[in-house]
């Protein structure tokens, strides 16, 4: 059994809601975890559940948050859950759709494919940079092509890695306004991570201060 949970998203000056981001988890003995596998349920399953989550969401929220889903790289660019998207997105009115890679296409599946997400209006935003996606070559050609980049702060602190996070932020937020991106503050675990936020001048904001992802409850 599937279902998405959600994680809000925070205007980092406002502290105001912002988006949701659709998280999917899977039922194993008796809890809900996150799937080793998320190719395993077929994309056009996830996108019908990710469909009854954002109705349910937009329906709450009339001042239309964007909703972001994760693809990997085969994800991306495979063309049946590109169609699946777009339906998606004609499917639900004024919907601010936002695809989170987890891992950075390389340029030639870039140029074949990201016209079509933004012919339909689908942002692209790298996810976990510095973490999972490190600077490198690879990385500098996908950012030309990106709408927003992802800092996730608890990586680091998974990581133990705790004693580069601040030299990484200060670099991809320099990245950040060298390439034109917005830019996502993940981790948010307590007040001085929104202070620190704020000082770095990010857009959006996501972490446990906030809310764990949770399954979504109206009102």
């Amino acid at each position: 059994m599937y279902r998405f949970f959600v994680q809000p998203q925070i205007n980092a000056v406002t502290q105001k809601l912002a988006g949701y981001e659709l998280l999917l988890r899977s039922y194993c003995h008796d809890y809900w975890v996150t799937p080793t596998d998320f190719t395993a349920l077929p994309m056009d399953q996830q996108v019908s559940l990710s469909y009854q989550e954002i109705t349910n969401i937009l329906k709450d929220h009339q001042d239309n948050p964007e909703i972001s889903l994760n693809l990997n790289r085969e994800q991306f660019t495979d063309r049946r859950t590109i169609g699946h998207l777009i339906h998606l997105k004609k499917s639900v009115q004024n919907l601010k759709l936002i695809v989170e890679l987890t891992e950075a296409p390389s340029l030639e599946e870039l140029h074949r494919y990201v016209a079509i997400y933004q012919a339909y209006d689908i942002k692209l935003s790298l996810d976990d940079v510095g973490t999972d996606n490190p600077w490198c070559e690879a990385i500098q050609d996908v950012l030309p092509f990106m709408d927003s980049i992802k800092f996730a702060m608890q990586n680091f602190r998974f990581q133990h890695r705790q004693k580069e996070m601040m030299a990484s932020l200060n670099f991809w937020r320099n990245i950040a306004d060298t390439y034109h991106l917005d830019f996502t503050l993940e981790g948010i675990e307590d007040k001085g991570d929104v202070d620190l936020a704020r000082r770095y001048n990010v857009g959006m904001t996501q972490g446990y201060y906030y809310s764990k992802p949770v399954p979504y409850a109206a009102g």
